[in-house]
């Protein structure tokens, strides 16, 4: 107990189980246990040769992993000063953030606390010395007591053994049960997550690394490390594609900031491209690979805002780009779950360098020889087909059979528009063509207004005949056929009248006349005009009107 006034020198108390339970439920995506457990696996310090990772229905427990690398596997000794790798394992935080020497990856030490999201953890490993003890660790119900409230401690079992020649030098992890045991993934899904997210997606050059399989069920595939970026396609002729657009070299850009009186260097490099035949490679917003991913350290960890950082003179659209954008200065800058930037759209100097070297890196791409011919090629392209839709729409209206509608008048067609082609917007054209030749069976008809938008399509005044009332500035919705109006949903107590090119003699209509049908519904009776029915309208074949 210290004197009054006296200060004391003390030390925060964490709560270990608390810290636990947050980071295993701080994740953006299911498996991103496995982009960490990889990240321990593939880092250069483990010296592994191959990768194994196993997805599998366990009978007692459901979906689970199975994770082995044959690296220089675990020690542990207890001491917290000096932890060994199972000792980090086991702890947490104990990492570069910390001030302790990690695994390339290893920024922060909370990733393998992900693995605890299981109904049972179970880890075998062994150095491969013949004088180290194998060790197997077994966690009971980790899922389960660190997610209740308030967090309970799983039990931990470790068990310290000499090795034996049946042993194999590396680690073992069994996920038992991962994430309640519920969900199962297919080897494409596991495949896809692991290119986009994990280091199995390199985006660098590194030497010495392991084989990777990936064994879901009975199917088994090996990946080979690297992402899967746009590349030069050639024609047959051996000509590059203009199609295509890599960033080839790739554009590397750094400046400096001062951060706390300390100078840092900020590099940020371009790499992937763009393409037109994004079929090629496989480019979908379903499939996530399309926009642009942040790396760091080689590790695609997530998308980020494409239209935020390409700049001002990049103009394709996302999905067509596969860029990835690199920035090791952004380590520490990286969310908890590594899911997105901690400060992105804050005052953080290194974060607003990086933005503003991105930017620069895809305006010196645009202006790259290869960006400014696929731009004019493009622009020609585009009117090229702008000018074949036009002979294609010419073609079509002076096809015999087309038809048209006339205004048929003391033995004369007169040509109105082409009979809509279940088009609102021909429908539209032909009734306002009518109204301006005073041939509208109403005895009075104004359109005040049309709007694009969603809603009633025109506000208009109208009168039925000369013993009914005028209204005034009123809803009508214009459709092609008539059931089109119920279909689509529109409100009646909004709708004044109705117009359409057919009724296709609904039942739900009371006829009137020819072109008039009452529509009784909420009620109210809505008056619904079909315009191919109208006095003095015929259709006509376009090898008719030509005679």
């Amino acid at each position: 107990m210290t004197a009054p006034n006296q200060a004391e020198k003390i030390r925060p108390r964490i709560n270990d189980l608390s810290a636990f339970k947050q980071i295993m439920e701080s994740r953006s995506h299911p498996l991103d246990m496995l982009r960490e457990a990889i990240s321990n696996m593939l880092a250069p310090e483990i010296h592994a040769t191959r990768v194994v990772i196993q997805h599998f229905s366990h009978p007692d427990y459901g979906s689970s992993f199975i994770l082995k690398d044959d690296g220089l596997g675990m020690k542990y000794n207890g001491d917290p000063d000096k932890p060994e790798r199972l000792d980090r394992f086991i702890g947490l935080a104990f990492s570069k953030a910390a001030g302790l020497s990690a695994d390339y990856w290893g920024w922060k030490g909370l990733g393998s606390k992900l693995l605890l999201n299981c109904a049972r953890l179970i880890v075998e490993t062994w150095t491969g010395d013949s004088d180290v003890p194998s060790f197997g660790l077994t966690i009971h119900n980790p899922r389960t007591s660190l997610l209740s409230e308030p967090p309970i401690a799983p039990d931990y079992y470790l068990t310290t053994r000499p090795a034996l020649p049946s042993d194999a030098k590396g680690t073992r992890i069994e996920v038992l049960g991962y994430d309640g045991g519920k969900k199962h993934y297919s080897i494409e899904e596991i495949a896809r997550y692991l290119y986009l997210n994990t280091a199995v997606g390199l985006t660098r050059e590194m030497p010495s690394l392991p084989q990777v399989s990936l064994k879901v069920n009975s199917d088994e595939k090996v990946l080979p490390i690297g992402y899967q970026f746009i590349t030069s396609v050639r024609t047959e002729s051996g000509e590059k594609d203009w199609r295509t657009v890599p960033v080839e070299p790739a554009i590397e850009m750094t400046d400096s900031v001062v951060v706390d009186g300390k100078p840092n260097s900020v590099t940020v490099c371009l790499k992937g491209g763009f393409t037109l035949d994004t079929g090629r490679f496989g480019l979908s917003s379903r499939r996530y690979n399309t926009g642009l991913r942040l790396s760091v350290k080689g590790i695609p960890y997530f998308q980020l805002p494409f239209y935020d950082y390409k700049g001002s003179k990049f103009q394709q659209y996302k999905d067509l780009c596969s860029f990835v954008v690199e920035c090791d200065a952004l380590e520490s800058r990286l969310n908890l779950d590594r899911s997105n930037i901690s400060n992105q759209h804050g005052d953080d100097p290194i974060v607003r360098v990086f933005r503003k070297l991105a930017a620069a890196c895809f305006d010196a791409f645009t202006a790259r020889p290869e960006c400014v011919d696929f731009f004019q090629r493009q622009r020609r392209e585009d009117e090229k087909n702008k000018a074949s839709v036009v002979r294609q729409r010419q073609s079509k209206l002076t096809s015999p059979d087309q038809e048209y509608v006339c205004l048929s008048k003391n033995g004369a067609n007169r040509v109105i528009h082409k009979v809509p082609d279940r088009s609102e917007h021909d429908t539209l054209a032909l009734f306002w063509k009518l109204e301006a030749l005073d041939m509208l069976p109403f005895a009075k008809f104004i359109t005040w207004e049309h709007t694009k938008q969603e809603g009633i399509d025109v506000i208009a005044s109208f009168q039925i005949d000369e013993e009914s009332s005028l209204e005034n500035f009123v809803p009508i919705e214009f459709e092609f056929r008539f059931e089109n109006y119920i279909s689509h949903g529109h409100n009646p107590k909004q709708t004044a009248c109705i117009v359409c090119w057919t009724t296709e003699k609904s039942k739900k209509l009371r006829k009137v006349s020819d072109y008039l049908y009452w529509y009784d519904v909420e009620m109210k009776s809505i008056p619904v005009y079909e315009i191919q029915s109208f006095p003095n309208i015929a259709v006509r074949k376009y090898s008719d009107i030509q005679e």
